[in-house]
């Protein structure tokens, strides 16, 4: 009988059987997964302004984005210029290639784009990108 020695004294053998367990983990694992790229930060709400063509390689870079009312964002979190500068100095220690988007309202003054490449600039970071609509 399935469950017994060979013995035939009747004692169970006792083992466990791990396979569902580890069936139903790895299920989790890939809901986890899938699910996981529909949970995104709150977005920056800009109107960026459009032209005919964009790079399409500026997902692999720092994003740093000015609101409507003036704010700087650096990847989704607010920041005044003096953080900033500080934050992307830290980030070319370890990323001396660090290559950096800039998105900014179109309703945001010139001026306040370039001080903000500056401060970008003085960090240290040279690859510069601007976000634009296509």
């Amino acid at each position: 009988m399935a469950g017994q020695s060979s013995s035939g004294d009747g004692e169970e053998i006792g083992s466990i059987n791990i396979t569902p367990m580890v069936d139903v983990i790895l299920v989790l694992l890939v809901i986890f997964m899938v699910t996981a790229n529909f949970l995104k930060k709150e977005s920056i709400n800009i109107n960026l302004p459009k032209v005919d063509s964009a790079d399409p390689n500026v997902a692999q870079s720092v994003q740093v984005a000015l609101t409507k009312d003036g704010k700087i964002m650096l990847e989704g979190a607010e920041t005044d210029g003096p953080r900033l500068q500080a934050q992307l100095q830290r980030d070319l220690k370890f990323r001396p290639n660090m290559r950096l988007t800039l998105s900014a309202d179109s309703s945001i003054p010139y001026g306040k784009i370039a001080e903000t490449m500056g401060l970008i600039h003085k960090a240290g970071v040279t690859r510069i990108a601007l976000s634009v609509k296509r």
